[in-house]
């Protein structure tokens, strides 16, 4: 490139991307700015990424190759701030996209209003979906010029650096700097430049697409690492810190909830669900996030409950119990072999009952809690065997009949209840479908249990089932139950029966139907229980229905009557 100051320096860091980097700096090359420089920093790369780079570098001569002189990928990017010469600066990874006009758009902002930094709007995608995390953050909602992080406290919320132009003076001026930390090098100099900035504009445009990368390569699929989420709060403490010397009450109130509903959390949660028995450096994160909440605001009465639940296990040094909090949050799918670490977990939240019910946790959400545990968990073995009942007899004993009625093994004696759910670890359930009659598609391990519908006053049968063999020696059972059949008002689960009158819990593999209002069945369903109500025909409802919202809007009018009287 020539000696003439280019308008735009991007700077990209790469380590071991060569699958990918040919197609960001493509996108990055085509951006229809005046002038550009492309300063890729590679940080020890040995996949072949330098060769590619240098090649690319051969036929563009706004691309310069540097290899990094220390470790780190915050490192890479300073050492690219430093060779530097355009007004402008932005970044980029080596593996992901930046949408055509996306430069344009930051740098002729930040050329209109002469802001210290622009940001702009994003999307995350990876081989099965796309989305916009920035959809919760009121920031993003509507442009703005010249404001400050006061003005759009939101803006606390997204903290990566590739949706950002600087202008360079301004980053030189306040000496920004990423540190070489295992997790989140970004956060601290974003914050830093937040609020420092006389001006920041937000602009609706997408201006970059980061690569959501499969597998265990990438720094954000290697969060759960007890070393990262170290390195994660000691850099959320030093941007507690710099918030905290701003002052203003709405901006502290924001980074409160990025702390407690946010990103503070799903980093502990990662870390929790990771755990499996006590580890050298569980002291060091319960110090660690003790001293971040000391200098952050308490979380709001809307955060949820569980969310705060476990933040202040971890930091009473209650990790296993904190463990059985997080793991409800956005659960998703979970692996057969965490079925020991789960009722652990569940069992021993259940001796922090204290904290439960100081932090408001309504009672009927824990008995759900443990019966959610014990009817999704196989025993498999003896270990899981005594852990399951160790569970079921505090639970019975704390909640009694309560409990009874959502989890049918604790109808008979738990060491026979354990020794059938053996016999049936491989069972789940494909929720009712249909209006009527009824349909439960079922896999097992055999053909020892029948499935049926269950409540603690009876056990229903299906008027209809029928067997499938599959390849791996189990089978599919599609058992049929008339609607008619069904008690009125009473709650049923999906279940098994045996041979010997012992009834275990059948989990659900999927959702259940959305709600219809001519269904004659009510479905509810809380993780992989399912429960349905049969109730009275929409003709026979429909009348009620009807007199209700004649009445309802009647109550609305006779006020208005009144106060124009």
């Amino acid at each position: 490139m020539s000696g003439t100051t280019p308008q735009l320096s991007v700077i990209v860091p790469t380590h071991n991307v060569r699958p990918w980097i040919s197609e960001t700096l493509r996108s990055v090359l085509v951006q229809d700015v005046e002038s550009m420089e492309v300063i890729v920093v590679d940080d020890h790369s040995d996949d072949g990424t330098p060769e590619l780079v240098e090649s690319i570098a051969r036929v563009d001569d706004r691309v310069s190759f540097v290899r990094a002189t220390r470790q780190g990928g915050g490192s890479a990017r300073n050492e690219g701030v430093l060779r530097a010469r355009g007004r402008f600066l932005v970044f980029a990874d080596g593996d992901d996209i930046v949408p055509a006009g996306a430069y344009r758009a930051l740098v002729s902002s930040l050329q209109e209003t002469g802001s210290d930094i622009a940001v702009g709007d994003y999307l995350k995608f990876s081989p099965n979906r796309t989305w916009r995390p920035t959809a919760s953050m009121r920031a993003f909602d509507t442009p703005v010029q010249r404001a400050t992080l006061v003005d759009i406290p939101s803006l606390i919320f997204s903290r990566p650096c590739w949706n950002k132009a600087f202008d360079r003076r301004f980053w030189q001026t306040h000496d920004i700097r990423f540190p070489d930390v295992r997790r989140s090098n970004d956060i601290v100099p974003m914050v830093s430049a937040y609020v420092n900035a006389k001006s920041i504009d937000l602009i609706e445009d997408v201006v970059y697409l980061y690569r959501d990368r499969p597998g265990g390569t990438s720094m954000t699929s290697k969060a759960s690492s007890i070393e990262s989420l170290l390195s994660y709060l000691g850099q959320e403490k030093i941007c507690a810190t710099l918030v905290s010397a701003v002052g203003d009450d709405a901006l502290s109130s924001h980074y409160a909830a990025l702390i407690h509903d946010r990103d503070g959390f799903f980093h502990i949660r990662k870390f929790l669900l990771s755990w499996t028995q006590p580890q050298e450096q569980d002291d060091a994160v319960v110090r660690e996030l003790a001293e971040l909440l000391s200098l952050v605001a308490p979380p709001a009465s809307w955060v949820d409950v569980r969310k705060r639940l476990a933040m202040r296990l971890v930091v009473s040094g209650h990790i296993l119990a904190a463990r059985a909090a997080a793991q409800t949050v956005d659960e998703g799918e979970w692996r057969a072999d965490e079925g020991l670490i789960r009722l652990q977990a569940v069992r021993s939240l259940l001796e922090q009952m204290s904290v439960v019910s100081e932090l408001g946790v309504i009672e009927e959400e824990m008995i759900s809690g443990v019966a959610q545990a014990l009817a999704v968990v196989p025993v498999v073995d003896d270990e899981i065997e005594k852990a399951w009942v160790d569970l079921a007899l505090a639970g019975v004993d704390r909640f009694g009949d309560r409990l009874r009625s959502l989890v049918p093994e604790l109808s008979g004696r738990a060491i026979a209840v354990a020794a059938a759910r053996q016999r049936l670890a491989a069972g789940t359930v494909t929720p009712l479908f249909g209006r009527d009659p009824l349909r439960i598609h079922a896999r097992v391990s055999s053909k020892a249990g029948t499935p049926v519908l269950w409540s603690t006053r009876l056990t229903i049968e299906p008027q209809v089932l029928s067997w499938r063999d599959v390849a791996d020696g189990g089978a599919i059972a599609e058992a049929t139950f008339p609607v008619r059949r069904l008690p009125r008002g009473v709650l049923l689960r999906p279940a098994f029966r045996f041979e010997d009158g012992v009834v275990v819990s059948a989990h659900a593999d999927s959702r259940v139907p959305d709600y219809n209002p001519f269904d004659n069945v009510l479905y509810e369903q809380t993780g992989t229980q399912v429960a349905l109500q049969r109730r009275a025909h929409w003709l026979v409802r429909a009348p009620r229905r009807l007199a209700l919202t004649v009445r309802a809007k009647a109550r609305r009018l006779l006020p208005r009557r009144g106060a124009s009287a």
